[in-house]
């Protein structure tokens, strides 16, 4: 990773990818935990950001729109082929950028916990920047790179 990437994520940028879990507690506790695989794309100076997850779990590819406050994070997922209703997530950036973790919900029927690790890093990244040109270039440059995904449980 450059100095100017550890920069940024010393800065607590959100934008690159990330691969999570999210568990249920309460009543719904004796379901699996959940593996989602993220991308976040930072928005503007503002600390908006939003992206896409798509969850193992058979609901499919979800948007998210989110604020992030210094190391805190807030953001809804909505479903795109499902009739879910939004589900609401807050958690916290860890100092170094690379892992977040917090609680979910769902109105009143469901909630839990959720953790994600990053897995690559682009903090200029913007929806605009994100052609297949791009793509095909990381692909060149870095094919060697080493693209391991593990889920990690924090706490």
């Amino acid at each position: 990773m450059s100095e100017l990437e550890q920069d940024k994520l010393g800065q607590g940028a959100l934008g690159g990818g990330w691969l999570g879990t999210y568990a249920y507690k309460g009543r719904l506790q004796a379901q699996p935990p959940v593996r989602f695989d993220a991308t976040f794309y930072q928005s503007d100076g503002s600390g908006s950001f939003f992206g896409t997850i798509l969850d193992d779990g058979g609901l499919g590819e979800a948007d998210i729109r989110g604020e992030q406050s210094g190391q805190g994070i807030r953001f809804a997922k909505d479903y795109r082929q499902s009739r879910m209703p939004l589900v609401s997530y807050e958690g916290t950036l860890s100092e170094d950028s690379r892992t977040m973790a917090g609680t979910w919900r769902i109105d009143r029927t469901a909630h839990g916990v959720w953790d994600a690790r990053r897995t690559w890093s682009d903090s200029g990244l913007s929806a605009e920047d994100e052609t297949e040109e791009s793509a095909e270039s990381e692909l060149d440059t870095d094919w060697d790179r080493p693209r391991v995904r593990e889920v990690v449980r924090l706490g």
